[in-house]
This record gives C-alpha cells, sequence and structure tokens, in this order.
C-alpha cells in the first residue's frame, strides 16, 4: 500500500479567491486522501460563514444558535470536519501554530512560567481545542522568523535557547495530551534560530513525550542545508557528498516513530540572485513565490534523494504537498483543480520514483493514477472528468 496522500488547503488557491469547502470538494475529486487545514483558510471560512456565506455546510438556524466567536468556531471546526467525512478525507494537520518561541527564561525557574510562554499557550489551545472536534489530531508547530538573533547577539546560548524551548514544547505537549493531539515541531529553512532538523530534534529529543515529534519538509531541509536563493546558481557552495552524509545522518538519528509527518515541496531556482533584507529574508521571499510540486520540470532540489531517505528509513505516514507560490493568487475559479490536479500527479510519479507502484491505493482505497500516453493522469479526473468536476463542484467566486 502506498502512503496517504495529502495536500495543504493553501496549495490549492489562495483563501482571498478561493473558499475552503471548494478546496475540500476538489482534493476528494481527486483522489488525495487527506487534507492538511492551513488555519488562515479556516479563519477566513469563519468569516464568510459569520455574514451568510456557506449555507449548505453551516446551517443558518445553528450560525444564529452561537452567541460568542468562540461558539462560531467550534460550529465552523464540526461543520468542516463532517464535511470531510462525507468526502472521505482525512485531516493529516492543523497548521501553522507560529511564534511558539524565544521563551527566555522558561527554562531557568522550577516554579513559574514566563507571562510570554502562558500567553502563547492559550492561544494555542484555542486551536488545540478545535481539532478533535474537526476529527484532526496533529498540530503543526514551526520555527520562526525573528526580530533579532539572540543567539548571534550574545543575548543567550543555543544551549539556554534550546533548554527554554524543550520547557515550552513539553508545556505545550500536557496541553495537547489533553484533547489527544499530537504536537510536530517543523524547521523553517529561514529560521533565526531553528532552522536544521538537527535543531529541531534536539528539542523533541529532550522533551521525550509521546505525543510530540518532528515534522521533516523537503523544501525547508533542503533550502536551508542545499540551496541558498542569493546565490548566482542558487547552490549552498558545499559538495554533494555533504548532503548525502546529512541525511545518513538523519537516518541513522530520528527514529521513525518520531517523525509524525512529512511535507513536500520543490522549487524554481532564482532567475537572478534574491536579495536579503533584514525583515525580509531570500529564502522566505523564494519560498513564498517559487516552490513547485515534486517532480515538476523547471524544479532543482534533490525531493527524490531526501524522500528516498525516508522510505528507506521505513516511513510508512502520510505525504502531504505544501506549495506556496505566486501562481495561487489567481482568481481563475479553475487554479484549485488546475494545482490539485498537479500536485496529485507529481506525488504519483515521486511514489514510483522511489520504488512503488502506480496500482498501489491508500487509506482511502482509491487510485489516483493511471498512464496515459507516457504521462501520469489522475484515474479521478481525465479531462471529461475534469471538466464535469469543474461545473460541479467549483462555485461562482465571491466578490
Amino acid at each position: 500500500m502506498r502512503p496517504p496522500f495529502s495536500i495543504a488547503t493553501v496549495s490549492l488557491g489562495s483563501n482571498i479567491h478561493h473558499d475552503l469547502p471548494t478546496k475540500l470538494r476538489v482534493a476528494s475529486q481527486l483522489g488525495y486522501d487527506a487534507i492538511e487545514i492551513f488555519i488562515p483558510d479556516f479563519e477566513a471560512f469563519v468569516r464568510e460563514v459569520s455574514v451568510g456565506h456557506h449555507s449548505d455546510v453551516v446551517s443558518p438556524s445553528d450560525v444564529n444558535y452561537a452567541t460568542t466567536f468562540r461558539d462560531l468556531n467550534t460550529l465552523c471546526a464540526r461543520a468542516i470536519g463532517q464535511l470531510c467525512a462525507q468526502l472521505g478525507l482525512g485531516i493529516s494537520c492543523f497548521q501553522p501554530l507560529r511564534d511558539f518561541e524565544n521563551f527566555t527564561g522558561a527554562s531557568s525557574s522550577s516554579t513559574t512560567l514566563p507571562g510570554r510562554l502562558l500567553v502563547a499557550l492559550e492561544r494555542a489551545e484555542e486551536q488545540i481545542r478545535l481539532m478533535p472536534i474537526m476529527g484532526a489530531d496533529l498540530l503543526l508547530v514551526c520555527s520562526n522568523f525573528l526580530p533579532y538573533n539572540p543567539v548571534a547577539t550574545g543575548s543567550t546560548t543555543w544551549g539556554q535557547y534550546r533548554d527554554d524551548q524543550v520547557v515550552a514544547l513539553t508545556e505545550l505537549g500536557k496541553v495537547a495530551a489533553r484533547y489527544n493531539v499530537r504536537i510536530g515541531y517543523e524547521p523553517l529553512a529561514w529560521g533565526t534560530v531553528v532552522n536544521r532538523w538537527e535543531q529541531v530534534w534536539d528539542v523533541v529529543e529532550k522533551v521525550n513525550m509521546e505525543n510530540v515529534g518532528v515534522i521533516l519538509d523537503s523544501f525547508n531541509s533542503l533550502g536551508k542545508q542545499w540551496a541558498d536563493p542569493s546565490m548566482p546558481d542558487g547552490r549552498v557552495p558545499i559538495p554533494e557528498s555533504i548532503l548525502q552524509e546529512n541525511l545518513s545522518l538523519l537516518s541513522r538519528t530520528i527514529p521513525i516513530s518520531k517523525i509524525f509527518f512529512y511535507q513536500i515541496a520543490d522549487a524554481a531556482r532564482p532567475d537572478s540572485p534574491i536579495p536579503s533584507y533584514p525583515t525580509f529574508p531570500a529564502r522566505m521571499a523564494w519560498s513564498r513565490r517559487t516552490r513547485l510540486f515534486p517532480e515538476e520540470d523547471d524544479g532543482y532540489l534533490p525531493v527524490r534523494m531526501f524522500t528516498q531517505t525516508l522510505v528507506d528509513m521505513g516511513y510508512t505516514g502520510v505525504w502531504s504537498l505544501e506549495v506556496f507560490n505566486a501562481s495561487l493568487e489567481d482568481k481563475n475559479p479553475h487554479t484549485v483543480v488546475e494545482h490539485g490536479h498537479r500536485g496529485i500527479v507529481g506525488l504519483m510519479r515521486l511514489w514510483t520514483a522511489t520504488g512503488g507502484q502506480v496500482n498501489e491505493v491508500g487509506s482511502s482505497g482509491r487510485p489516483v493514477a493511471r498512464e496515459v500516453d507516457g504521462q501520469l493522469t489522475p484515474s479521478a479526473s481525465p479531462p471529461a472528468k475534469r471538466q464535469a468536476m469543474e461545473e460541479d463542484v467549483l462555485p461562482k467566486v465571491m466578490i
């Protein structure tokens, strides 16, 4: 059996033009097994419901009984969970929880937690409490781009920073456990302090909780350790053997049971070096505008090598697409189908390139691809079916 295939809702189109129920319906039609719910997409859905949209998903009479914003969030989480269940989609992840980092002094007191951490935990619990209601059990916590680097400036050491983060994630893990939720910690390529898998594992290993693990992302790992969009050739100036050694180290270091989730994206090589600014680093700009689905012609990251490492380690969990690209801002209603189609084709190509079989199915039991004239085409959407799906699923774009 192949791994479950998933896609982040953000990778199907901007929520400015494309609503969450449409993305869920398209993902199901294309044969995805699961979906990552992007928190800003969910928040946009709640706003839309509050002004009368999506009456086919949330009953207007139920909306009238929601007397607080908290009630409305709960109602919408339940509605999204029910829609996913009707569509045969699992919810692979709820993401991202940002700004959960840099809690100076958290590890230096055995009796009290810093006020900033207490506020952050309260904010996080508001997201976590929605997850069992909608049927999600994994919360992605990412590292962050900070206004300054406390380690580089000498305000603290990596050891102290790490220990503060261990305390913070331990407390978050305790909150999550009350809701039967897992916490996945992910390094972003442009994270100010935490930007490599080794650092994330250093924290997670010391947290040592069953429900706290690592999230690996091909773009963020390779985009930090192998690629550099500020360089003329888009590469970190290191021998190829360094990446191979690092992936070998990864395979020997993190127990497979602690890799909770695998996100996949490639990226285009910049036409010219991307400048880096104190408030907007090059890797962040590159990430937000030029990510690609795996196995696409313009991609240049060694995503296949990274993925093969996880396959060889015995990872059998979800493969989930997380692509940001300027094309997602297109208001054309066909944007959702086009990106979803590219994504499912990319996943199947990557699966077969790493030893899988085209006819294997995932957790949903639905086949997603077939070979047509040398090209992988999702069986759920050959041209005639795609046109019918677009007419049936895609609503008018809301103005």
